[in-house]
């Protein structure tokens, strides 16, 4: 389904792929869960999500002639999706996926999907003002502007929600409230710890934030796994294009610059050491109810074995 296509949908199907850029999955997640509120919901994310469940859900009658719903939120695309589209029935079936674009697999949602595109600065005040109008909240236009220019845009919504709190906001306010993700997301925190640069305490403010430690852990993998990456291309190939040979689209030429800095650095061999210590960590973490005390000390073992 085309993107216009889908913006003129006045409901959604009982069975959607959601893809693309993710700022728009929060968007349209609660709007999903606003019309499924009376069913029976299951929300099966990331790792925890396990095909004979969700099959199990869709499948199974309620004694009560209730509905059943189910939300998956996944960065590797499943397989087996045509199995529970064809068990959806007056059920419910939204499927999140957060991966690699080119991977997401649609034939199975016959034309009931869409792919999301980076949003512009228009399209970012437009929901920017739908969403201050659903929280009883106003922020005047250049406020709201200079905010999104402050930050990264996947992030808007949560800010926006810091800043509801607070009468009169400016842009001083803003830029004492507002975590600054432009210059320290998930990625750039990873880099730091690699530079020998303080790292801890902007892990903590992101958990403080809210950020899920799963969340940061697999991007943390990913960043490792990119890292190797580079660090093949530079031994093998060269120093030339590498961001656009290893993921497809060319980085930021600062930030190709630190990641080549840190790859090239790095023995072959500790790579496999890096990802056993994230494997196992992962492995604590889906069995501890302490997953915070498990993602600091990742942090720290990665960073006695630079």
């Amino acid at each position: 389904m085309k993107l216009w296509e889908f913006k003129k949908l006045k409901t959604l199907p009982n069975f959607f792929l959601f893809y693309g850029d993710e700022f728009y999955f929060d968007i349209y997640e609660e709007k999903i869960k606003h019309n499924i509120q009376k069913t029976n919901i299951l929300k099966l994310y990331f790792d925890e999500y396990d095909f004979d469940m969700a099959r199990n859900h869709l499948a199974q009658n309620s004694l009560f002639g209730d509905k059943n719903s189910l939300i998956i939120k996944i960065d590797k695309f499943p397989a087996n999706m045509d199995k529970l589209v064809n068990i959806v029935g007056d059920n419910y079936f939204y499927l999140f996926f957060y991966g690699d674009s080119k991977k997401a697999k649609t034939k199975p949602f016959k034309n009931n999907f869409v792919r999301f595109f980076k949003p512009d600065l228009r399209e970012l005040i437009i929901y920017s003002n739908e969403y201050m109008k659903m929280k009883n909240f106003f922020l005047d236009v250049n406020h709201l502007k200079y905010l999104i220019e402050k930050i990264d845009y996947k992030y808007l919504f949560r800010e926006l929600d810091k800043l509801s709190l607070i009468e009169n906001v400016n842009n001083k306010i803003i830029d004492k409230l507002v975590f600054n993700y432009n210059e320290t997301s998930f990625d750039e925190v990873f880099d730091d710890l690699f530079l020998g640069k303080e790292y801890l305490k902007k892990v903590e403010y992101l958990l403080f934030e809210g950020n899920d430690e799963i969340a940061i852990l697999l991007s943390f993998v990913r960043y490792i796994r990119i890292l190797y990456m580079f660090n093949l291309h530079l031994k093998n190939i060269g120093f030339e294009n590498v961001s656009r040979d290893v993921l497809g689209y060319q980085i930021p030429k600062n930030l190709e610059e630190i990641r080549k800095q840190i790859a090239s650095k790095i023995k072959e061999e500790k790579f496999l050491e890096f990802f056993e210590i994230l494997l196992n960590s992962e492995l604590e973490m889906k069995s501890s109810k302490d997953k915070t005390a498990i993602l600091l000390k990742t942090f720290i073992q990665i960073k006695n074995l630079i």
